[in-house]
């Protein structure tokens, strides 16, 4: 008998939805073959079996919410039934979904002091991050919790639930920023009130994560691009059935620049310290009904600038149609926001975690301009870009370098086509 879990599906998923079982309960499945489909923050996707042989036994319906890790099913012989209720048991139990944190069971330890096994070297508590956010949600120190998973060595979100029930210590006051719900306005007047969907959902938590644990600064430049749209031009002309856009030249672009100034193409690690990437994989923030998301193009440095334009299309397509694997949204090193198409002459893009910077892209305008070393004024197609920069990782003057870089390549874009 072999467990199917719930699966991590890209960065920053802690939890899916089941949409749909694709099998039913005593059917013979083969390893590789899809038994159902999950809904995450990012897309609809589905799940494989790793094993051959009779999904023995359904554990999640239709609609469930359960985190990462969760048994969800059961293939070959079923597991021991439950003598009270004749029910079968997963082999291990479910953290339960935020969501129901006010429904938990109460079956905690004693409330003591979290244990020296429940601490990670150096002293940080080991804690899923359900259970983190859990206690961020009831105001629990979770230092003070003790775990009941990995042989009582590591804390769970039905540990932190059940310490708040029995009138466990809250967390002080200088804990980490509260939940997102506690965080809005009260609303009043009529109206109505939205239910948002999991990717709405992941941007708030996200975005709120990113703004308050990354000290963002912001550089601006404008570029010409006069010579980058003739060039985008004359190449459309010669093949009109692959179309070139100023996107993809800003993507190849950005790729020239981070092997330029590497310092760009990296991350602050949770150990303190900086990792520096060693290729480029740009992702390319993409508007969808129910949110954003932002598939990568991995190896950027490598590719040609078609190459770049053909894999951005079919990735904005699938994007468009929820048809994105996991492995196609996560691992950038940088990130792509153009809202020029929008009109927007300038904007300040928030950071993807765990990104160093984003590149926040406006619309090209045709401006009047004093040319250099002369007084007279001529007309020239210019955009404007903004680097937002994760302060722990870049200082301004590497910035604004990045800038110049990207600003010489796009000016002079001939590059581009090596």
């Amino acid at each position: 008998m072999a467990e199917v879990l719930m699966p991590k599906m890209g960065d920053g998923m802690e939890e899916g939805t089941i949409n749909v079982w694709l099998k039913k309960e005593g059917e013979f499945v083969n390893s590789g073959e899809p038994i159902a489909e999950v809904e995450t923050d990012k897309a609809n996707v589905e799940i494989s079996a790793y094993e051959t042989g009779t999904l023995s036994r359904i554990l999640i319906q239709v609609g469930q919410t359960v985190p990462i890790g969760t048994a969800i099913a059961f293939i070959g012989e079923a597991p021991v039934a439950n003598a009270s209720n004749g029910s079968a048991a997963p082999a291990k139990p479910a953290e339960a979904p935020v969501a129901k944190v006010e429904h938990a069971p109460v079956t905690a330890p004693p409330v003591a002091p979290v244990p020296e096994s429940t601490r990670a070297a150096g002293g940080r508590v080991k804690a899923s991050p359900l259970a983190r956010r859990v206690a961020q949600d009831l105001g629990v120190d979770i230092s003070l919790v003790a775990g009941t998973a990995a042989g009582a060595s590591r804390i769970v979100a039905r540990d932190v639930q059940a310490f708040h029930a029995k009138g466990g210590s809250s967390a002080p006051k200088t804990a980490p920023a509260p939940a997102l719900a506690s965080v809005g306005g009260t609303p009043t007047g009529d109206g109505e009130t939205i239910k948002p969907s999991k990717m709405r959902e992941a941007i708030a938590r996200r975005t709120l994560q990113s703004k308050q644990g990354i000290p963002h600064f912001y550089v601006t430049m404008l570029i010409e691009m006069d010579r980058a749209l003739k060039m985008v031009k004359n190449l459309n002309a010669d093949n009109p059935e692959g179309k070139i856009t100023v996107n993809d030249l800003i993507v190849k672009a950005s790729a020239l620049t981070l092997q330029r100034v590497p310092e760009v193409n990296a991350t602050w690690t949770s150990a303190g310290t900086v990792y520096r990437y060693a290729d480029a994989h740009i992702g390319i923030a993409v508007g969808i009904p129910e949110g954003l998301i932002i598939p990568v193009i991995r190896n950027c440095n490598q590719k040609s600038l078609r190459d770049i334009s053909s894999e951005a299309k079919a990735l904005i397509n699938k994007a468009r149609n929820n048809q994105l694997k996991p492995e196609e949204y996560s691992g950038g090193t940088f990130s792509i926001s153009n809202l020029g198409m929008m009109g927007v002459d300038e904007f300040l893009a928030i950071i993807n975690p765990p990104e160093a910077a984003i590149l926040a892209i406006g619309g090209i305008s045709r401006d009047p301009i004093v040319l250099p070393d002369s007084d007279e004024i001529a007309i020239r197609s210019r955009m404007k870009v903004t680097l937002s920069a994760d302060h722990r990782v870049l200082d301004g003057v590497t910035a604004a370098r990045f800038l110049q870089e990207f600003k010489k390549i796009l000016e002079a874009p001939f590059s581009l086509l090596s």
